[in-house]
């Protein structure tokens, strides 16, 4: 989102939680970003096109940083006790949610209350962790993503609800029957959150997945 200069940040270290070295850390206007990749200066526009990509096409909050010698890309984290976090788009939860919701919603309605009985069941055990953050599966299900608070989910947590949802859909549609329409419930998202949902998805592991049909 941001091509700045050295002038413009500050950039100091903080120590890895888990591993025996420091990781260096660029602020700006009150926000801490953490370091990706860095380019020599004759690879500008490789440069620029990476930084193009995680602001535009996968919602991530970046800065370019052009110094004398080389361009450094950085992005959004947040620094906790614990970690380093990086600042998922909040596309992310809401189009799970819608997904979530969705698949369940064509469970009860198709095949019956006893079968939603069971999906739900099945993804409470495998899923249990990201499904408790959201409130249990009640909560999931009933909480508005377009606007209510949506849950503190990380990468990890949103993977498995993903590969379990895909894993249910397969068992009680098909294989090839469901993800199409389950994936239109993302037609309701906001601007071009259904986009950036779409691209990280295709560009991780689950996009072969849901994106082949």
């Amino acid at each position: 989102m941001f091509v700045l200069t050295p002038e413009d940040v500050e950039i100091s270290s903080v120590q890895h939680p888990k591993r025996p070295k420091r990781v260096p850390i660029l602020s700006y206007q009150d926000k801490t970003f953490g370091l990706l990749s860095v380019f020599s200066a004759h690879q500008q526009e490789e440069a620029q096109a990476s930084w193009r990509d995680l602001t535009s096409n996968e919602g991530h909050l970046c800065v370019l940083l052009e110094e004398p010698h080389r361009f450094s890309l950085w992005r959004h984290v947040q620094i906790d006790q614990e970690l380093l976090n990086p600042v998922l788009p909040t596309a992310y939860a809401r189009s799970c949610l819608l997904l979530v919701q969705a698949l369940y919603g064509d469970v009860e309605q198709l095949l019956g209350s006893k079968q939603a009985k069971a999906f739900g069941a099945a993804f409470l055990q495998n899923a249990s962790v990201p499904i408790q953050k959201a409130g249990g599966l009640g909560g999931l299900l009933r909480l508005n993503p377009l606007i209510e608070e949506l849950p503190d989910w990380g990468e990890e947590e949103l993977c498995t609800l993903l590969l379990e949802l895909h894993r249910l859909g397969t068992e009680f549609f098909g294989r090839s029957h469901f993800a199409p329409r389950t994936l239109s419930a993302l037609d309701i998202l906001p601007g071009d959150e259904k986009t950036i949902f779409l691209n990280w998805l295709q560009q991780s592991l689950l996009g072969k997945l849901w994106l082949s049909a």
